[in-house]
């Protein structure tokens, strides 16, 4: 398991042979070189041949054949929910169907949903997650096979790809890359999970020989136990303190007490500055700057309990972000911290894009801090400035970081449609990019402090009136989402939300600014009949609260 020489390159269909079967797919194999859509031709010419043995439904035949002439996420849609009522059919008793073409229509389900997450289809890759691990658990446990362990790699990897919330590129948009380079990054991660899943498995599935299992729960528990190899079982967290000394399992002889285990997700963000030379100037020392984050555990935060709560709060201020609202809060359901792609938001102006993002952080408790690219004319402020400068300074992940405290704060990037193309001292868009970048962001080295910075796990949001200005590079890092103006079927919600701001912003008590009445309402609906900028309805609402204080209303 741990010097595994199968799985290091590519593995492609060898000259003259057919395409990789599903399985070897599921597996991370490689398609028909190196491209889905010269896969899907060869393996749907055969079949489509007078010569095929097995015979298949004609509507099955028909998407088939447009299929291949025409691939498109839609037509494997449509193979997919084709095939799977074939199936049903059969399993009911109402169309009877050759053992040999279940075999073919079934294998034309998983087939479909394998090309359809290569295109970018999230509900594919999700299923297709399933499909590799049953394969895997179903294989014997040989971690020298490459398909056995590919499988777990390619579990992995289709889901790390379902959790992207990415629009899928379809054909038009699909770009050809190896598989093996997609899912090579996965190996670690793989090899832990399936020493912990065979240890599970091993656990659960395998009796003791020439006994039964025992009735009681606690006995079965400790059978259980023992097979894993643990040496006593784990007490609650809230019970356990540091100084406890309790080993928790062992693997190999290596113990782990309370002490090595998080009681919250968390990570390192600033890790070993040794090598990191003093500054020449004495009253600056970026390492001591830094120091309340240097080596320091910090934590990620994690959704709302209720998340249901939070989305009613964010729907009370902006009921026209219901569908970006969801778009953000429904993948933290099965997140342990708060987590989403960079997201880019626009719309037309004065909709409340950098107002939502700011408290869509707030809500989630990601403490948004708010960087304005409007008139930056260089990448300073982004990427810091180096040591001997003046105004030497950090970048503002660094910046972030040491302001929040946590390892997932939110920034947001306001006016990003008006980012400066100048190259003077670096451009803003180049040192975007790199933050934006799981990869690099991993790695990003502060020039300032001068050592390496994990800000992978940093949410990022951009607003933009446009997405004209915007670099095509940058756009293909985010998940972009759109922003339609406010109606007038929001006014209510809207002018309350904001009667409260505005109350804020003056220090007034909800006493000396109470809802609007009848007559108001009336005024404001009458005044922003079609909806439309937000700042033009902030302005309505200070107007009638100063036509309270000039006097009587006519």
């Amino acid at each position: 398991m741990k010097n595994l020489r199968s799985y290091t390159k590519p593995r492609w269909p060898k000259p003259g042979e057919k395409p990789h079967n599903t399985i070897e797919l599921l597996s991370g194999a490689e398609f028909e070189g190196g491209d889905v859509v010269r896969d899907i031709g060869m393996y749907l010419s055969p079949m489509l041949e007078p010569s095929w043995p097995h015979k298949v439904p004609k509507r099955l035949l028909t998407i088939m054949k447009g299929l291949r002439a025409e691939p498109s996420l839609a037509r494997l849609r449509q193979l997919e929910d084709a095939a799977q009522t074939v199936l049903d059919e059969a399993d009911a008793g109402r169309s009877p169907v050759l053992a040999q073409t279940i075999a073919v229509v079934e294998d034309l389900v998983d087939r479909s949903l394998v090309y359809a997450a290569a295109l970018g289809c999230q509900r594919a890759a999700m299923r297709c997650a399933v499909l590799a691990f049953r394969h895997w658990r179903g294989r014997p446990t040989s971690f020298a096979n490459p398909v056995t362990h590919g499988l777990m790699l390619s579990m992995l990897d289709y889901l790390h790809s379902a959790d992207l919330h990415v629009a899928p590129a379809d054909v038009r948009g699909y770009v050809q890359e190896s598989r093996h380079m997609q899912i090579w990054q996965a190996d670690g991660d793989a090899r832990r999970l399936t020493y912990l899943l065979t240890l599970v498995q091993d656990a659960i599935d395998t009796p003791e020989a020439g006994a039964s299992a025992p009735d009681d729960p606690e006995d079965r528990a400790a059978i259980a136990e023992d097979r894993a190899g643990i040496v006593r079982q784990a007490p609650p967290v809230t019970e356990t303190r540091p100084e406890d000394g309790v080993l928790w399992f062992n693997e190999d002889g290596q113990t782990y007490t309370g002490a090595d285990l998080p009681l919250a997700p968390g990570m390192v963000v600033i890790g070993d500055v040794s090598h990191v030379k003093k500054s020449g100037k004495l009253d600056t020392d970026p390492v001591k700057e830094a120091e309340p984050i240097i080596g320091k555990r910090l934590p990620l935060v994690a959704p709302p309990a209720d998340l249901g709560a939070a989305r009613a709060e964010l729907l009370g201020e902006f009921p026209h972000a219901e569908r970006i609202v969801d778009r953000l809060l429904r993948p933290q359901a099965s997140r342990d911290s708060v987590g989403n792609p960079p997201v880019l938001i626009w719309g037309p102006p004065g909709g409340g894009k950098t107002r939502f993002a700011r408290r869509y952080g707030e809500v989630m408790g990601l403490q948004p801090g708010v960087l304005s690219m409007a008139g930056l004319t260089d990448a300073l402020p982004i990427t810091g400035t180096p040591r001997g400068w003046s105004s030497a300074n950090f970048g503002i992940l660094v910046r972030e970081l040491l302001r929040t405290k946590i390892a997932n704060p939110l920034i947001v990037v306001d006016e990003g449609d008006k980012i400066g193309a100048s190259r003077h001292n670096g451009n803003a868009a180049d040192a975007l990019m790199n933050l934006l970048s799981p990869e690099t962001s991993a790695r990003y080295r502060d020039v300032y402090l001068q050592a390496d910075v994990d800000g992978s796990r940093v949410q990022w949001i951009i607003t933009a009136n446009t997405l004209d200005t915007i670099p095509k590079p940058l756009l293909d890092r985010c998940l972009v989402l759109r922003l339609e103006e406010p109606g007038p079927e929001h006014l209510r919600t809207l002018a309350t939300s904001i009667l409260q701001d505005v109350r804020t912003d003056r220090g007034l008590d909800e006493l000396w600014a109470p809802p609007f009445d009848g007559v108001e309402w009336s005024a404001l609906e009458a005044n922003w009949a079609k909806g439309g900028s937000l700042r033009a309805l902030r302005r309505l609402v200070e107007t009638v609260l100063d036509a309270r204080e000039a006097g009587l209303r006519q």
